[in-house]
């Protein structure tokens, strides 16, 4: 596989050509680096000898000298305030179940496996009968806002731009972006709502619209204990007043111990009520259990994204990466299984895909993005994570997303044992 610069290498200096191989066969000099075949030479070379290409789009030099998700968070915190910066990246409590879901992907190894023909990478998944070209969703959040005063709109751009479905746009702007041929793929989401009435008025509202998926997160029916927010005296307004925003259109006053009811009336029945009123597809988020997953499947789910709401909710609850496996077997290949929560490598979503998730969402990494640079700032976190999944894929043997099963992982706190 060969590497090559969207803009004829520029913006790159020679070294840097040099270590992503753009020189062809080892670049012994300077002198040589400056010499390298340019872009153009490169893609001849490496279709004369089979290998694949990948085109490297180039961004300024501020974003091209960050180079892995977790900078992105800081260079994005710089350019927000200390309120906005806490609301985000808060856990519940501790934040045992925060730090649990990026421990997690330490806890298992990668069993690579050599000689094999991976001059073809392929980072493309399948989700209802539609292929994307690779595995990273971004996933629902709010107050995208709060990371950039466009921040719903440039995010929806990046999505466009970078063939990432988004889960959960902002209404207000479907129509438009619709018509003017810049919307992503995207699921609608929610939270809930206590009326069958409601359930059935949203499903019909975002299938008209042009939703390719509803997806509804099931592990909200309180606010969680988040100490940073509580410290802050948080709400979503917090420049105007000190107030906590229900979502609902009321307030209270935010305060640590306090419990407010998002919908804690939710049941199995509300997934009948949407699987009733649409026939799009039906994503179930917030499932880490075997039992709720069946369920999940009895009540007319179509996909289930093992979740715990990235920490937010339920201080000690499973860490996702551990809770992927019991979901996948009680579900078994009937339906997709997307896991979130955690992930900033490209050996994580391998890892992940390993224990038989279908793709990834990503929440945090993508806002840090937007923080740091706006729409290009997303983009870039997607062609970071994608990149990086395409060198795992490749060095781990497995080639593509569909390659990837059990064998290529192992616990990292087990003596293995052949199957």
């Amino acid at each position: 596989m060969r590497v090559v610069s969207g803009q004829g290498n520029a913006g790159f200096s020679p070294r840097r050509r040099t270590l992503l191989g753009l020189a062809g066969g080892g670049v012994a000099s300077m002198a040589q680096a400056q010499a390298a075949p340019s872009a153009a030479d490169a893609q001849r070379a490496a279709n004369r000898e089979g290998f694949e290409t990948v085109t490297i789009p180039v961004y300024s030099q501020d974003i091209m000298n960050v180079v892995n998700l977790h900078e992105f968070e800081d260079v994005g915190r710089r350019k927000i305030s200390e309120l906005a910066y806490n609301y985000i990246r808060a856990g519940a409590a501790d934040e045992l179940t925060l730090k649990a879901n990026r421990a997690a992907f330490a806890d298992y190894w990668v069993r690579r496996k050599v000689m094999v023909d991976v001059s073809r990478v392929d980072t493309a998944v399948e989700l209802f009968g539609k292929t994307y070209p690779h595995p990273v969703l971004l996933g629902p959040v709010g107050l995208r806002r709060l990371m950039h005063p466009d921040g719903d709109r440039l995010t929806i751009l990046a999505a466009h731009k970078s063939g990432a479905i988004l889960v959960g746009p902002r209404h207000g702007l479907i129509a438009d972006m619709t018509k003017a041929g810049t919307m992503p793929v995207w699921w609608a989401s929610s939270l809930g709502y206590h009326t069958q009435a409601d359930a059935e008025r949203w499903a019909k509202t975002n299938e008209d619209l042009g939703a390719a998926a509803l997806c509804v997160s099931l592990d909200y029916p309180y606010t969680g204990a988040r100490d940073r927010p509580s410290r802050d005296h948080w709400e979503a307004q917090w420049s105007e007043t000190p107030r906590y925003n229900t979502g609902d259109g009321g307030s209270v006053q935010f305060q640590p111990g306090m419990i407010f009811p998002y919908y804690p009336r939710m049941n199995w029945d509300w997934l009948k009520w949407v699987r009733g009123a649409s026939k799009l597809p039906l994503v179930i988020k917030g499932i880490t259990t075997g039992e709720d997953a069946k369920r999940a499947v009895a009540a007319g789910a179509d996909a289930i994204s093992v979740s715990n709401h990235g920490g937010r909710t339920l201080d000690g609850a499973i860490s996702t990466l551990h809770a992927l496996p019991e979901v996948v077997d009680a579900v078994g290949p009937k339906i997709p299984v997307l896991v979130d929560g955690g992930v900033r490598r490209g050996g994580d979503v391998v890892k992940a895909a390993a224990l038989g998730a279908r793709a990834i969402m990503i929440g945090r990494p993508y806002l840090w993005g937007l923080a740091a640079f706006g729409q290009e700032g997303v983009q870039r976190v997607i062609e970071v994570l994608e990149g990086e999944t395409r060198i795992a894929l490749a060095l781990s043997g497995a080639g593509t997303m569909r390659g990837v099963d059990r064998s290529f992982i192992r616990p990292a706190w087990k003596a293995y044992k052949p199957g």
